[in-house]
């Protein structure tokens, strides 16, 4: 089946409909899609700042900014203010943000298995490290603009 449509709407399909299924898988936790991403660098790397969450996300810092506020209310992120340099803030996961990452990967691994379901190994590694490349060219681009 063909769905005739330019690749950016392919990708904005693919983007609105795990929007959707997270939101719907993830609704008891109360978080947001933009939320999630930030838990889960979280737990994957120690001692990163709001600045490397923008920079690894490729976000602005208000943006992650208002993302961490929102867990810091929910008791799932803390701020720690860097000793070395006082102006900056190194961010953990509380006991409860580290007690809901295995929900979230269990989620997203969900998503990846419907979507992949009819692909082999070979097929869906092609397939990301193709996506990979484009996300990469993208990103060079911008950085010339």
């Amino acid at each position: 089946m063909s769905l005739n449509i330019p690749f950016k709407g392919i990708i904005s399909i693919i983007l609105r409909n795990h929007f959707v299924f997270m939101n719907k898988e993830l609704k008891h936790l109360n978080l947001t899609e933009g939320q999630v991403p930030c838990l889960v660098a979280l737990s994957k790397e120690e001692q990163l700042t709001q600045d490397d969450l923008a920079r690894m996300f490729h976000i602005d810092k208000g943006t992650i900014a208002r993302s961490i506020q929102k867990l810091e209310d929910k008791k799932m992120v803390r701020r720690v203010q860097d000793p070395v340099n006082r102006r900056r803030y190194i961010l953990y996961l509380t006991e409860k943000g580290e007690n809901i990452i295995p929900e979230i990967l269990d989620a997203e691994k969900k998503w990846e298995d419907t979507i992949f379901k009819d692909f082999s190994e070979e097929e869906r590694s092609f397939l990301v490290d193709g996506v990979e490349s484009l996300a990469k060219n993208s990103l060079e681009i911008s950085k010339r603009e």
